[in-house]
């Protein structure tokens, strides 16, 4: 009898102890083996992100305030959740009264009468959460999660196994990271899948750009909406938007998520066709032929991204270019030029370039496509942090350069002078419709507002110990702009 005792008084204080151990919130919590984080609190079917060095939730809405904001609430079962001293119901409807971005807001977790004090912020942003046990590296990719949190209430969480690295080269010596992944079908890095986000085509690969070099955040996608707005739908220009990143329970700041140039978003489905990038400044710059053509998918400062290296390696069309450029007669590059490359396109990315005043995509930063081999080569920029007055490194520059290499230089010297004329009547008709001064300015201001809505830039002060000062940055580019529309007018006029 005693022995029995003993055991049900063994296997109650086992169960006593199992029971207090799980009704504990643990608030920065491991990965499962899932890579699901624990929920704190759950909002319409959101989970809210937590940081764990400044002890606050944080969830996205669709404007800066929103009234009566009638909610579904989710904790854990065991929990007392209080918001602004009102007792919360689970699993149910809650009130929050009207609620504004850039406020805190005081949460109470009650367990097992310990109480735990939070701050819930809202703001205005997409939050993205990467979830991982692993140390993340530049290649191989890692095993992760990732989900997406929409402002929009309509829209559900976007959840999915990813393949994460750090991408860049210089980026990688900053203390913020920029990183690269790519959707999987599985828990294999190796088993790529295509998915939409923000109502993207499908896509299998995706960059999340730190943008920690420009000090406004803003220029890369302001650059790449004034790119597709000078292109239209002729050509190929990214799409991207602004998010909050949290890897694990890190508040990592803002982000840019982009898509990626590759085969797939380019519907590049031919034999035939073909897509580099320019990742040096050696070959990019068409300064020297070489000969001797590579066997691998690298060559002279190119990277061949398609076809895939392992089927069929293909230079001809760029060693065709190539040779004419930095071999040929004033004639025969006269001649032939038109065929191997899109006038058209390379004008508008010479008057690009050069607005944007971008050092670094006057050779590396760039891609040459083409469909097929009926189809001449197009140049799509890629990478513009370092632009609209400032360098790749972080560095103000003047607003007096003209940007070239060695393929620009020699279209600008074609005896007919058909470069030239295409660029003055090309530059003309922008200058009346897209590349006012009013109408640049306003995309910028669109990006800065939206970004100066939330407190984001706070959080990216104190987590990465930068003083970024949009109102400065604004001023900057804004005078900055106007002296080089000015110069580039005087420019283009004297061709």
């Amino acid at each position: 009898m005693k022995e029995f005792l003993t055991i049900s008084s063994c296997i109650f204080l086992l169960l006593s102890c199992t029971s207090c151990y799980k009704e504990v919130v643990i608030f920065n919590s491991d990965p499962s083996d899932t890579l699901e984080l624990k929920t704190i609190l759950r909002l319409n079917n959101k989970d809210c992100s937590f940081d764990e060095s400044s002890n606050t939730l944080r969830y996205s809405i669709p404007s800066s305030n929103i009234k009566d904001f009638e909610v579904l609430v989710e904790f854990q079962d065991y929990s007392k959740v209080y918001f602004n001293d009102s007792l919360l119901s689970n699993n149910s409807l809650n009130n929050f009264g009207n609620i504004e971005v850039n406020i805190d807001y005081d949460v109470l977790i009650i367990t097992n009468e310990i109480a735990n004090e939070l701050k819930l912020q809202f703001t205005n942003l997409p939050i993205v959460q990467i979830i991982t046990h692993n140390k993340i590296v530049d290649e191989p990719k890692v095993l992760a999660r990732l989900v997406i949190n929409y402002p929009s209430i309509e829209q559900d969480e976007n959840k999915s196994y990813i393949g994460l690295e750090y991408r860049g080269e210089t980026s990688q010596s900053y203390p913020k990271k920029s990183f690269s992944f790519c959707f999987l079908n599985s828990l294999f890095t190796n088993d790529k899948v295509s998915k939409s986000i923000f109502n993207l085509p499908e896509n299998s690969d995706w960059w999340l750009d730190a943008m920690y070099v420009d000090k406004s955040r803003l220029r890369n996608k302001t650059s790449f909406d004034i790119w597709k707005q000078i292109e239209g739908p002729k050509n190929y220009g990214i799409n991207s938007y602004f998010v909050e990143l949290y890897i694990n329970s890190e508040h990592q700041g803002l982000y840019s998520i982009n898509e990626l140039i590759n085969a797939e978003s380019l519907n590049l489905l031919s034999d035939d066709a073909v897509l580099y990038k320019a990742v040096d400044w050696s070959g990019p710059r068409f300064d020297f032929y070489s000969e001797d053509v590579s066997t691998s998918k690298y060559w002279d400062g190119w990277e061949q991204k398609f076809p895939e290296s392992e089927d069929r390696i293909n230079w001809q069309p760029l060693l065709y270019l190539r040779n004419i450029v930095i071999n040929g007669s004033n004639n025969d590059f006269t001649s032939n030029i038109h065929q191997m490359i899109n006038l058209d396109n390379f004008t508008d990315y010479y008057i690009f370039l050069n607005l944007a005043s971008s050092l670094d995509n006057v050779a590396k930063n760039n891609f040459l496509t083409r469909q097929s081999n009926t189809d001449p080569l197009c140049i799509i920029p890629w990478d513009m942090d370092g632009s609209f007055g400032l360098m790749w490194n972080g560095d103000y520059i003047s607003h007096t350069y003209i940007l070239s290499n060695n393929l620009f230089d020699r279209l600008l010297d074609m005896e007919s002078g058909q470069f030239k004329n295409k660029l003055k009547l090309r530059w003309t008709s922008l200058r009346g419709e897209g590349l006012t001064n009013d109408h640049l300015m306003n995309l910028f201001e669109v990006n800065f507002n939206y970004i100066n809505t939330s407190n984001i830039l706070q959080i990216e002060n104190n987590t990465w110990n930068t003083n970024i000062n949009l109102e400065e940055e604004k001023i900057f580019i804004q005078n900055w702009l106007s002296n080089r529309l000015t110069f580039l007018d005087d420019y283009y006029l004297s061709l």
